[in-house]
């Protein structure tokens, strides 16, 4: 299947905050002023299914390990 000129792109990922935007949120609970929560480095692509995971597993998906696994999908990049 090939993409037809006049087709539209489709963008199935989703912005999922690090840090949540609101402090209720999941990872809310921190010291990452508010005017830096909707900064590109407080955010991570995933798709429907992976945030939903990780919005509700909060304790496992924490701030530090979802940096570390932004940081290190950034280093694949480059690679």
């Amino acid at each position: 299947m090939s993409i037809k000129e006049a087709d539209k792109h489709s963008v199935i990922g989703e912005e999922c905050h690090i840090v949540a935007r609101e402090k209720n949120g999941p990872r809310g609970d921190s010291a990452l002023p508010d005017k830096f929560r909707d900064y590109p480095d407080n955010l991570i692509l995933l798709c429907r299914i992976h945030h939903k995971i990780i919005d509700d597993q909060p304790q496992i998906f924490a701030v530090e390990v979802l940096f570390d696994i932004k940081s290190t999908h950034r280093a694949w990049v480059r690679a």
